[in-house]
């Protein structure tokens, strides 16, 4: 095993390689996903959510045959519904670039003051290009990886217009296990673009200051996945529902008028067989009126605009950890309803 004298560190915020954000967050607002100019134009939960890492990676090469992640948090380790692996934690994987599959690195964690992750017995593989994930529910304070001095890292950024997602928990990564497998993430080992995770759990809300934050990238695709956090209310009627998803479409195209949008149902709305469906049934309709509300719209002659249904998605009952948040098995399920819409979409 190395001594961690003998190790390398580098710190991924100096080398300016954070990824899975937009150029609008600078190195100085930290691992966080919303730049500090946001601050006093966004709600405090969105600010705080958007401090929190999910959907952040890093890219680059190395020869080493063991690497060494140490950083801290700020928040809980964990949560009831969602270890501390997932919360907390990081994963590893690498693309082998003459087939362009995956690979996965299981790594040994300690879970302290400092955590420290350490990936080893990897094999020496200098052409691999390892994807890091970070947290998807939690602020990192600060973080260095390291290697041997004789193998080195150089990073990588990613290439293309990037997917844009703005949604809820589910999109944040809620419950999934470990951070690979949120399906944002999931999505992005399926694409040679950047995947921008601005969802913010219990507040992707179709907000005007966020919708400007996305409107200023210039992206392949935007992903509204905003239902799961717009039921219906005392304050937020059937009419209101649809003049906000309106708002959103008309306000997007403006400035990108060929650019896909998808806007999906809320993934858990129409799974069979639960017995207090309950809690549902609000999901369903404010996903009926998001449906109807598209419809309209591309009558109207909207184009490149996309539903994506919870049918399309087919989570079952053994899917998610409670009514409404996937578990690993309902995250690959909706990354690969996303995944066969944007082939479509981004031919």
């Amino acid at each position: 095993m190395l001594q961690a004298q003998e190790l390398t560190w580098r710190n991924p915020l100096t080398e300016k390689v954070i990824q899975g954000r937009s150029k609008e967050v600078l190195e100085s607002d930290g691992f966080a996903r919303l730049p500090l100019a946001l601050k006093e134009s966004v709600r405090e939960p969105v600010w705080n959510l958007g401090n929190q890492s999910a959907g952040v990676y890093i890219d680059f090469k190395t020869a080493a045959e063991e690497i060494t992640v140490k950083y801290q948090v700020k928040g809980a380790l964990n949560m009831p519904h969602m270890p501390s692996t997932g919360v907390s934690g990081l994963d590893l994987y690498a693309k082998d670039p003459q087939d362009n599959s995956w690979k996965w690195a299981h790594g040994g964690y300690s879970f302290k003051d400092t955590i420290t992750y350490t990936f080893k017995n990897l094999g020496s593989h200098p052409s691999y290009e390892y994807r890091l994930y970070l947290p998807m529910y939690n602020k990192v304070e600060w973080m260095e990886i390291g290697t041997s001095s004789a193998e080195p890292i150089s990073f990588l950024k990613s290439e293309g217009k990037p997917i844009v997602v703005y949604g809820t928990s589910i999109a944040q990564g809620a419950c999934a296990t470990r951070p690979g497998l949120g399906w944002t993430n999931i999505l992005g080992r399926n694409f040679e673009q950047e995947v921008i995770n601005l969802a913010f759990s219990g507040n992707g809300r179709l907000e005007q200051p966020i919708l400007d934050l996305i409107n200023k990238v210039d992206a392949s695709v935007y992903i509204l996945d905003c239902i799961p956090n717009l039921g219906l209310t005392k304050d937020r009627d059937a009419a209101k529902l649809k003049a906000l998803i309106e708002h959103a479409v008309e306000f997007l195209r403006k400035d990108h008028p060929t650019t896909p949008i998808i806007m999906a149902e809320h993934s858990s709305s129409e799974v069979p067989g639960i017995l207090n469906g309950k809690p549902n049934d609000n999901f369903k309709e404010s996903s009926r009126i998001g449906r109807e509300t598209i419809d309209g719209l591309k009558k109207k002659g909207v184009k490149n605009l996309y539903w994506l249904s919870s049918e399309d998605i087919g989570l079952d009952i053994d899917n998610t950890v409670d009514y409404a948040h996937p578990n690993d098995i309902g995250m690959e399920k909706i990354a690969k309803a996303y995944k066969e819409l944007l082939r479509k979409v981004l031919r």
